[in-house]
């Protein structure tokens, strides 16, 4: 009697595998989301310290005035930590959240882009418009230090929130995929068959 209930315990006993990779979340590894999310975070940093100065400036128009490169900085924060907390412990919750903040940002970066193209279109006509007065040479001189320097700054912000932009939708593909692995994982049970004795 004991022998027949051991017997039908073991053909009740079920062994459950799941298909495509235990882990599919470790695609978004691949992407070295750690690494990114410093540079990330350094870009960010970098953007929003560099524009406390330029919002300081009075003589030519500026991104600073719009306040660019601060939300653009504090996103490129968010996100860099966000990659670097989701290396340490890879989860479907800080995945999405990264999707979802990567996609947001993206979009900032390409409005920025638009904004810092305008303020130096600004900086060119304010440069020009101080051109046509009548400087001494010693003026000239100061003049175009002063507003070349303001351009190259905005020039700076630009390739920072190009690059930004490029690693964000790098990232945002990673993202998706292992989202979209994990979503098409399939259980698979297998039952133990008695064996014929």
């Amino acid at each position: 009697m004991m022998v027949e209930d051991q017997a039908a315990g073991s053909v009740s006993e079920a062994i459950s595998t799941v298909t495509g990779g235990s882990k599919p979340l470790h695609r978004f590894l691949r992407g070295q989301p750690k690494s990114i999310g410093v540079v990330l975070v350094m870009m960010g940093i970098g953007l929003f310290m560099f524009g406390i100065p330029m919002n300081m400036e009075r003589d030519a128009p500026t991104s600073a005035e719009q306040f660019t490169p601060f939300w653009l900085g504090i996103l490129f924060l968010i996100c860099g930590v966000l990659y670097i907390l989701s290396e340490r412990n890879p989860s479907k919750k800080l995945i999405t959240a990264s999707l979802a903040l990567s996609i947001i940002s993206v979009i900032g970066a390409l409005s920025a882009i638009i904004d810092f193209f305008r303020s130096i279109a600004g900086i060119y006509h304010e440069y020009w418009s101080h051109m046509y007065e009548n400087y001494t040479q010693e003026e000239e001189v100061y003049a175009s230090q002063h507003y070349m320097s303001i351009r190259n700054m905005e020039l700076v912000f630009c390739c920072h929130s190009f690059i930004g932009g490029v690693l964000l939708v790098t990232m945002t593909f990673f993202a998706r995929a292992a989202l979209r692995s994990s979503q098409t994982q399939a259980v698979v049970v297998m039952r133990n068959l008695p064996s014929a004795e």
